[in-house]
């Protein structure tokens, strides 16, 4: 699809300003509730851009008994990102505020992230 022609997504309402920013800017809380009592989250650092606010989360997460492994478990569409996957240090559940931060964190830089494993990729 494209902004003009045939097919276009201005057609459906969608402007120049909107199709740039991508659909992931806020917080997230509108799907919070779907994370919840998840025991790992994977997040998909877009590519060659760089990562602000990286440091302050692996000091939280340390403090709050969780880990961040990089990965290279990626589905092949995402082949391109830099994949990390958050769990607890015990296997257990990621308490809420964690998931509840590092969503936001996520969806403050319009990466990608999923609560469950990918399907295919390196095992």
């Amino acid at each position: 699809m494209t902004l003009s022609g045939r097919g276009s997504l201005g057609d459906h309402g969608f402007g120049r300003q909107q199709l740039r920013q991508g659909g992931g800017r806020g917080n997230g809380n509108d799907h919070l509730d779907e994370l919840i009592g998840a025991t790992e989250l994977f997040v998909y650092q877009t590519p060659n851009k760089k990562t602000k606010g990286f440091e302050p989360l692996k000091l939280f997460l340390e403090a709050s008994e969780c880990e961040l492994i990089f990965t290279v478990d990626v589905p092949p569409e995402l082949r391109n990102y830099e994949a990390f996957r958050i769990t607890h240090k015990s296997g257990e559940k990621i308490p809420d505020a964690v998931l509840r931060r590092c969503h936001a964190w996520a969806h403050g830089r319009n990466f990608l992230h999923s609560f469950f494993k990918p399907m295919y990729g390196a095992r």
